[in-house]
């Protein structure tokens, strides 16, 4: 997914992002399906795990650096686990919340320590212009500049995307959350993320586009779940570093989480999409 090199002698970050997230929701239920190649300039992995539970039944997916995505969640599900202690139930919109809330934590953190580490100096003391522990001397010109060259770099190459997944309210609703903007719960029956979204997005946006208004809130998860299936192939055949067998997990409306691990379909083969979908729509039948 990533690979990440500082160079303190030239202050370079090189960051190479790669993977596909999508999730649809059939209504009452919904399903995530995530790759699972991580790569590096010169090596790949089909070993990343993208899709995470939180709350037991919230489904967490991410883009963005490995190490940083696993980071966060590890925070969050701590987060959760605490405050549980002192309430039973969480909603999907409060751990959207505490999710937002966190990622903008972790991101000023890691500007922190980034700053630091090549000036010697914090993330406050960039913003205020003074060194606070020099008795509020001014920083000089060339350490400002630099300190906003850093996080620069950071902004724009150290982004994290999440999406989370659940009922709320008896509805499957999906919210985003990024570093450059913050979150919001989508509104589409759909979302995709990372470097692969834009293969995905022709299929699905085709796909819920060709729907009657009044079936969209109620997608047949048959049919549902072979296109996000058919938008995931789509990305692994034509973006570089997305590949591997994709993972499922899927929520039922009684709130029941199942996994499932998917064979990627390779051209040439007879099986369709929908004969691949109703068959796992079978399996989840079954559990």
């Amino acid at each position: 997914l990533i690979y990440v090199k500082f160079s303190l002698r030239r202050r370079v970050l090189i960051i190479n992002k790669m993977t596909v997230i999508n999730m649809i929701s059939f209504g009452n239920e919904g399903v995530a399906i995530a790759d699972e190649q991580s790569s590096t300039p010169i090596c790949k992995y089909n070993i990343a795990q993208k899709l995470h539970l939180l709350n037991d039944s919230f489904i967490y997916g991410g883009s963005g650096p490995i190490d940083y995505i696993k980071e966060v969640y590890d925070i969050i599900l701590k987060k959760v686990v605490e405050t549980k202690k002192n309430k039973t139930n969480l909603s999907l919109n409060e751990v959207y919340q505490l999710t937002e809330n966190t990622l903008i934590d972790y991101k000023n953190n890691l500007k922190n320590k980034v700053i630091s580490m090549n000036l010697g100096i914090s993330l406050d003391d960039l913003i205020t212009g003074v060194l606070v522990r020099a008795g509020g001397k001014p920083l000089d010109e060339t350490a400002k500049a630099t300190g906003r060259n850093i996080i620069a770099t950071i902004d724009n190459e150290c982004g994290i995307g999440l999406l989370l997944g659940g009922l709320e309210d008896d509805i499957f609703n999906i919210y985003e959350i990024n570093t450059k903007y913050a979150g919001r719960c989508i509104a589409r029956p759909y979302a995709s993320m990372g470097s692969g979204a834009d293969e995905s997005e022709k299929v699905l946006s085709r796909y819920v586009t060709d729907i009657s208004r009044e079936k969209r809130d109620s997608i047949d998860k048959c049919e549902g779940l072979a296109k996000i299936i058919e938008a995931t192939n789509a990305s692994s055949n034509l973006n570089i570093g997305v590949g591997g067998s994709p993972s499922i997990v899927y929520i039922s409306k009684d709130n029941k989480v199942i996994r499932q691990l998917m064979i990627r379909v390779k051209t040439g083969e007879k099986l369709t999409y929908i004969d691949i979908a109703s068959a796992i729509v079978g399996k989840f039948k079954e559990i």
